[in-house]
């Protein structure tokens, strides 16, 4: 794979999309000649959405607002009167609140990443990164990333007959699957959940987009990518913690 991939012309959306399956680089390479943001972004977000209205109409919010106050133990501290209350409060206020976050994360996340790392890149990397190219490897990575994740995801809702699960803990790629979630520390638990290889992957999208613009390797441009990403698990983890 050509080290001078920003060269490429660039390509149509569909020729873009696939090659970042096979040839990030190259696609990347094409991607931020022009960047599009007015396809690629409303994309990604779309991916999102679709995910959110799927979901949304199969969950019974009763039964996830239970499932969730009994992972925080919470459930127990509660009596009769105060378990009905919660779940009647919940199932009136989680429909709303879903679509609200299904609406407004994605597009949350997509800034925050791309400021973050148009940061990195600038500053520690020395390069001319402009913040529309940033956006577009975001969006064009998340993208490439939800059109396998989202799939899957509503694939094993469907075949476990159970769309009342953590969307965030469905697909566990990682050695969460080696344990019990009720008998491991909570900040471990967050901890090896991180180590996923969907978010390895993502993570390796955006590190091939970051070097293609800041014109270094990918295995350079990983570490700034890496080190963005290792902040946010201790996050995680000092918040599991905490709690």
């Amino acid at each position: 794979m050509s080290e001078t991939s920003q060269a490429a012309p660039s390509r149509g959306f569909f020729r873009n999309l696939l090659d970042l399956y096979f040839s990030p680089r190259e696609a990347f390479g094409g991607i931020l000649r022009a960047p599009r943001l007015a396809v690629s972004v409303p994309a990604c977000l779309a991916v999102g959405l679709l995910f959110t209205a799927v979901w949304m109409s199969n969950l019974d919010p009763r039964v996830f607002m239970k499932n969730r106050m009994e992972e925080s133990g919470q459930w127990e501290k509660m009596t009769a009167e105060q378990r009905s209350a919660g779940l009647e409060a919940g199932a009136r206020v989680f429909p709303i609140f879903g679509w609200v976050i299904g609406v407004l994360a994605p597009i949350v996340v997509l800034l925050v990443v791309a400021g973050v790392l148009l940061f990195v890149f600038r500053f520690f990397y020395a390069s001319e990164v402009r913040f529309s190219q940033a956006v577009a490897v975001v969006a064009w990575s998340f993208l490439a990333a939800g059109l396998v994740t989202v799939p899957l995801t509503l694939l094993v809702m469907w075949l476990r007959g159970d769309w009342n699960l953590d969307p965030q803990e469905v697909l566990a790629a990682n050695p969460t699957l080696l344990l019990e979630k009720g008998s491991t520390a909570k900040p471990l638990w967050v901890l090896l959940g991180s180590l996923d290889l969907f978010s390895l992957w993502r993570a390796f999208l955006l590190a091939s987009g970051f070097g293609v613009a800041s014109k270094r390797s990918t295995a350079s441009a990983f570490w700034g990518v890496a080190v963005c990403w290792g902040l946010y698990v201790l996050g995680q983890v000092a918040l599991a913690f905490l709690r």
